[in-house]
């Protein structure tokens, strides 16, 4: 792989040279007259683990190799006149070369602008546009040493005084001495006596490299004149984790790491560099017994207690740059201890090994560090270091880069200060910027719907706000600002208060920023907090298992619905049910995608469910423990002039009633019946959406008595009047008849208060539904009956015919009470749908049934008693026939005697009737 990556370079080195060569030789204007032509520098590691080496190659080329970069969003080769943060945002693209991706040690030869020389500018960087980001740059300056130095960043956590000029700094890094870094030329003696113009040699460039795993990798230089090595430990490591090398002892076929000479590295609590001798003498950790050692121990512990003249490892360099950790130290090819260091041989390969782990910091009582067990991380291999190696093919990425974050809890003040810049996570920068909770420039998260309250601490000469511009200082017309401003700054003494409201439209990226200076404020991730917190207002639906959330503007409705149950899919609509309603589902599919989708529904089966095409917004579906879960927007007014999607309008003031349901499965494509719902709620929820108020809708127990009162009046003492009028006449004296008219009487009374609660329930009486009309039809001639009653005539005298007012009043009598029972029924069925719909009740349906079923058992027993009676008539004597039913001859004078019947008008109604009469009795209905 190393041999295939050089040969690659090596062709493309040759190609871009040669293609060079053939401009220059017909006709470029490229001279070499600059100072600069033949410059060989290193370009510092800033950000997006840049890494290279240039050369300049005449007064408009330069050639760039080695180089590795994680890609940015507008990258440029910028030129500046300074390498301080005024300089080099005030910089310039001084090449339309574009490096927008990610690099792996590649080689770029690239060409300045026209009419740009060398000397215009003293700072070669690379430069993210938008974010005003340094990658890493060179100084274009140079100096002709007898021995080069690593340049060391300007940053404190180091000892003695670097060497000037200082390159600006990588964030989170540090240095260690300048005495301890090795020549960079490894055999001075022998280089030629030319003039090479060199410039400052960085200490992440290393001439070898090897992947020990995807996250671990060892960079090394050999010198082999000075009798030195310099390794470079690199690895994506928190700040609690060590990283660790060592060279086994020579001979051993198995059990490498006892005895190994091992070296332990890392970042410290406080974000210094640390590298320490260690001796792997057993399976354990240090047991820290001077007199008596054992375990992984510092070769000083090993060497009498503290002997610090033990350790032959020192110090370069160390950083902590997007969460990878790289730590470069020397050690001497030649152990310095027989027992505890191991002599590197650079001619034959040795035995090596790695490991990663946990790391205790040093105490009182311990003075180094405590390596843990490094548990599945480590390995081993054979390693000549000595051959030319370079396995290492673009920059690492690390999980989780390592930033301070501070987050904005809900109840806590954020405290905004300013301080002098140290370690700020974007250069370069002013040299003051912002701290949030004494922490410099931390990533702050908030939760959208969560109050952010703000103490501004950070002076008068620091406007503090929130804005869609990661530089700040209010220079973008463009930007949006979504708090603060010019006016919004305070002292300690007299801080200024500022809470800040993050909503469902508010981006997951914004920026806190100075009103007044760019760069000296960093990001504010807005994130997702709980649904009750993103939305004004909450409702669980009827049955429990669906919650919906809403927050309503002028003109927008979010709506975010949540199941509390596994299920497949999820599903809303505004109706009394999912038939004749507008629906969203919400799923996700196979490979993890959500879906929201609009739909149309005018039936049960899926050839009824139609999308309606309806645009939403700010969609969000996801599912978690099989909990769907699925977020959007949409106009409260549909943008159509006709169609069916024209309904589809939510009023925030009208209550609107909401069903849902659940399902196994759900699909884009074609619906079958298998995508139908497993689980419904029973009835509706009526939401006011500007109240911010739900209500489950229910069966009201005021209806419910009107409903039980009329049901006994149409259903059983309607019926058994008229029942008992017709089959009981064969009872002695006029028994039948009370039974009749106190049944009739006492079904009025009930009718009647029947609807006064219903009026009253309902706030009103009107006749804008079926039932209502039918209702009152019924009632009106219930009432009428009673009167026709009262009213009726006179039978005649006994031997005289029937009179004809007599007879119209008998039959007026029968079918006004038929009438009036037909449309009591049809009432009653009416009454529970109008229920049903109004209320969204799922138990109305079984009433419905039992309703009929009812009926059918009434007209059942009529029916058969009427069969009974014809096959009697047919096959028995009439009069045995007459005495069960009744015959028309023997009827008497509806009226009792006493004449203190509510239907009786005067005597002249009591004759008594003949044997034989001829009055012709049809008995009421009501």
């Amino acid at each position: 792989m190393a041999f295939e990556g050089k040969m690659r370079n090596s062709v493309w080195i040759f190609l871009v040279s040669f293609a060079t060569l053939i401009l220059r030789v017909s006709g470029s204007n490229c001279t070499s007259s600059s100072s600069l032509v033949g410059l060989k520098t290193d370009f510092l590691m800033v950000q997006h683990q840049l890494r290279g080496s240039l050369e300049i190659l005449d007064d408009c080329t330069f050639r760039v190799t080695k180089f590795d970069m994680l890609a940015g969003t507008d990258v440029y080769w910028w030129g500046s006149l300074g390498e301080d943060f005024e300089n080099m945002t005030n910089g310039f693209p001084v090449s339309n070369t574009k490096l927008n991706q990610t690099y792996r040690n590649d080689t770029l030869e690239v060409t300045l602008q026209k009419n740009y020389t060398w000397e215009e500018f003293k700072v070669l960087s690379v430069w993210d546009k938008p974010t005003g980001s340094d990658f890493g740059h060179v100084l274009l300056e140079y100096y002709i040493p007898e021995t080069v130095e690593y340049g060391p960043p300007p940053e404190s956590g180091f000892d003695g005084e670097p060497p000037e000029p200082a390159p600006a700094p990588g964030p989170a890094s540090a240095w260690a001495p300048s005495a301890n870094a090795p020549s960079y030329a490894d055999e001075p003696a022998l280089a030629p006596p030319e003039v090479v113009l060199s410039g400052q040699k960085q200490p992440t460039m290393f001439d070898n490299c090897i992947s020990l795993t995807s996250t671990f990798r060892l960079r090394w230089t050999l010198n082999t004149v000075a009798g030195t090595i310099d390794v470079g430990l690199e690895a994506a490591l928190s700040k609690s984790q060590y990283m660790a090398f060592a060279w086994a002892q020579t001979g051993l076929k198995k059990g490498f790491m006892l005895g190994a000479d091992a070296v332990v590295a890392g970042m410290d609590e406080k974000g210094l560099p640390f590298a320490e001798d260690y001796y792997l003498g057993d399976y354990a950790e240090c047991s820290w017994d001077t007199n008596s050692p054992s375990g992984v121990c510092p070769d000083s512990i090993f060497a009498g207690g503290y002997n610090m003249g033990a350790n032959n490892t020192k110090l370069v360099y160390g950083q902590e740059v997007d969460g990878i950790t790289l730590i470069r130290y020397q050690r001497t090819l030649q152990g310095v201890d027989a027992t505890f260091d191991v002599t590197i041989n650079t001619t034959s390969s040795m035995q090596v090994i790695w490991a990663m782990g946990m790391m205790k910091p040093p105490d009182l009582i311990k003075h180094n560090r405590t390596p843990q067990n490094h548990g599945p991380s480590y390995g081993y291999r054979k390693l000549n270091v000595g051959e030319s190696v370079d396995e290492c093919l673009g920059p690492m990425v690390a999980n989780t880069p390592q930033t301070d974050v501070v987050v904005a809890d809900r109840g806590t003040t954020i405290v905004v200060g300013s301080d002098v810049a140290v370690h700020y996570p974007n250069p370069p920068f002013p040299k003051k910027v912002l701290y949030i909770n004494q922490k410099e420039s931390p990533l702050l998260r908030v939760e959208r719907g969560v109050p952010v309250d703000f103490s501004i601490q950070a002076g008068h000469d620091i406007a503090f706000y929130i804005t869609s511009d990661p530089l700040g200082g209010a220079t973008n017309a463009s930007e949006i600002i979504y708090a603060g401003g010019p006016e919004v700054h305070g002292v300690p003494v007299i801080p200024y208060p500022l809470t800040w409201l993050p909503n469902r439209s508010t981006p997951d990226l914004v920026y806190y920023q100075d009103y007044f200076t760019q760069k000296r404020g960093w990001k504010m991730e807005v994130v997702d907090g709980g649904l009750s917190d993103m939305y004004n207002s909450s409702a669980p639906l009827a049955d429990n298992r669906v919650t919906l959330f809403w927050t309503v503007n002028s003109n927008r409705i979010y709506l975010a619905v949540r199941g509390e149950v596994k299920s497949g899919y999820l599903a809303i609509a505004f109706g009394s049910g999912m038939v004749n309603s507008f629906s969203y589902v919400g799923w996700v599919d196979d490979q993890g995608v959500g879906h929201i989708e609009a739909y149309w529904m005018d039936g049960k089966s899926a050839s009824s469910i139609h999308p309606t095409g309806e645009e939403l917004s700010d969609k969000k579906c996801e599912t978690r423990n099989g909990i769907v879960t699925f977020e959007f927007s949409r106009p409260l007014q549909p943008s159509c002039s006709k169609g069916t999607l024209c309904k589809n309008v939510i009023d925030p003031a009208t209550p609107l009633k909401v069903v849902w349901a659940l399902g196994d499965a759900w699909t884009s494509d074609e619906l079958t019946d298998g995508n139908m719902h497993t689980d419904f709620s029973s009835r509706s929820t009526l939401i006011s959406f500007l109240l911010g108020a739900a209500k489950v809708e229910q069966l009201q127990p005021v209806l419910a008595v009107h409903g039980f009162m009329m049901f006994i009046a149409w259903g059983l003492l309607l019926p058994g009047g008229v029942l008992g009028a017709r089959y009981l006449k064969h009872l002695d004296s006029n028994g039948w008849f009370e039974i009749h008219m106190y049944s009739q009487l006492s079904a009025l009374v009930v009718m009647l208060l029947g609807l006064l609660f219903a009026v009253a329930e309902l706030h009103g009486f009107n006749t804008r539904t079926a039932h209502m009309k039918v209702g009152l039809a019924s009632i009106i001639l219930a009432c009428w009956q009673a009167i026709n009653g009262y009213l009726r005539p006179s039978k005649s005298v006994p031997g005289e015919p029937e009179r004809t007012q007599r007879t119209v009043w008998q039959y007026v009598h029968m079918y006004t009470g038929r009438s009036a029972l037909l449309l009591g029924f049809i009432s009653l069925v009416t009454g529970i749908s109008q229920l049903a719909e109004r209320d969204g009740v799922g138990t109305m349906k079984p009433l419905q049934w039992a309703l009929f079923a009812w009926f059918f058992a009434v007209a059942a027993i009529v029916g058969y008693v009427e069969f009974q009676g014809f096959c009697s008539k047919r096959h028995q004597d009439t009069v045995v026939f007459d005495r069960i039913l009744g015959s028309e001859e023997d009827v008497q004078d509806l009226s009792p005697h006493n004449g203190s019947s509510f239907f009786s008008r005067d005597s002249k109604d009591s004759h008594p009737s003949p044997a034989r009469g001829m009055e012709i009795q049809l008995e009421a209905l009501h």
